[in-house]
């Protein structure tokens, strides 16, 4: 008689037990991963994060190629105000409530900062801030001037006193262009005149260019200035197209008056004056106005790694150099 061997069929799993198989891989796979993930983006957002040098605007400073960590809690590190996608820069959310934590300090004249660009605040900037709320700034042929002394001096020897050097002498700005070449006309003239006439430029902003010189002592008249600055302040605060007929006379006076007396430009209260170090190959502060300290994301600390795409080697000597 055939003996058959009883099939053994598959059992269901308990519940309970699936429940423990999906307990072990959350506690040993799933929550190391995602514990990590939130680690490093507090980091991130509050401690230290990666950036990379893509334009020579900060040459001989930063290269094309460099790497640096960038410290975000100096000047008080921040809730997020948007939500982006890190890889692409695509922003998801906007206006989300903002909490800020307390400075250790605020920005100082010669720190290299990194911002959201004022014009596409998607994109990263990194400049360094020649100037603070209340200074003068002026670029003559080139040069510039703070609080009316030379400031590329500064760049290369800190501290040094440089009064004494002959004119030949002195540090020209880091680049490779002939200053009496330039072609961009803000490259060699800058003051109160020419800023107001950059792209970002809003009424409000005008309005607080203004009082801001007329309060730092830039040379204007009051009895000329005051009489548009009031009307523009009963206009600006609603900032609407519908008052710029109304506003174009008082802007338009106050801006041939600033050329006249050719008044430098005083950095307002709230702002700062960014500038790269190649002066001659930059896009800062003289095409798009001042920086909102709000968009400040933290200051250059030092150099992880850099890449020379030209020559396709590593710069070993940069790695590790603090960023002044």
């Amino acid at each position: 008689m055939a003996k058959f061997a009883a099939r053994k069929t598959a059992q269901p799993q308990p519940a309970t037990a699936r429940l423990g198989t999906w307990r072990r891989l959350w506690a040993d796979h799933i929550k190391p991963i995602l514990t990590a993930v939130m680690v490093a983006l507090l980091i991130r957002q509050f401690v230290i994060q990666a950036f990379r040098i893509p334009t020579g605007s900060m040459e001989k400073t930063l290269l094309v190629g460099d790497f640096l960590f960038v410290n975000k809690f100096l000047y008080g590190a921040e809730t997020p105000e948007r939500l982006r996608v890190p890889l692409v820069n695509w922003t998801l959310l906007s206006g989300l409530p903002v909490f800020k934590f307390p400075a250790i300090r605020q920005p100082q004249q010669g720190d290299i900062i990194v911002f959201e660009y004022p014009l596409d605040r998607d994109q990263d900037y990194i400049k360094r801030c020649v100037a603070v709320a209340g200074d003068r700034v002026e670029v003559r042929n080139g040069l510039l001037f703070v609080n009316g002394k030379e400031y590329e001096d500064d760049l290369d020897s800190p501290g040094l006193d440089t009064s004494m050097r002959p004119d030949d002498a002195r540090v020209k700005p880091h680049t490779n262009h002939d200053p009496a070449r330039a072609t961009q006309v803000l490259n060699q003239e800058f003051g109160l005149a020419e800023s107001l006439a950059v792209r970002s430029m809003t009424p409000r902003l005008f309005l607080e260019l203004f009082e801001a010189a007329l309060a730092g002592g830039a040379g204007l008249d009051a009895a000329v200035v005051s009489p548009h600055l009031e009307a523009l302040r009963s206009h600006v605060i609603e900032e609407q197209i519908l008052t710029m007929p109304r506003l174009l006379p008082h802007l338009q006076a106050l801006r041939d008056h600033a050329k006249e007396i050719r008044a430098p430009y005083v950095v307002p209260e709230g702002f700062l004056f960014m500038m790269g170090d190649n002066r001659f190959n930059s896009a800062d502060s003289r095409y798009w106005g001042p920086l909102d300290v709000d968009l400040i994301k933290g200051k250059a600390i030092f150099l992880y790694w850099s890449w020379d795409k030209e020559r396709t080697l590593p710069r070993f000597s940069r790695l590790g150099d603090l960023i002044r």
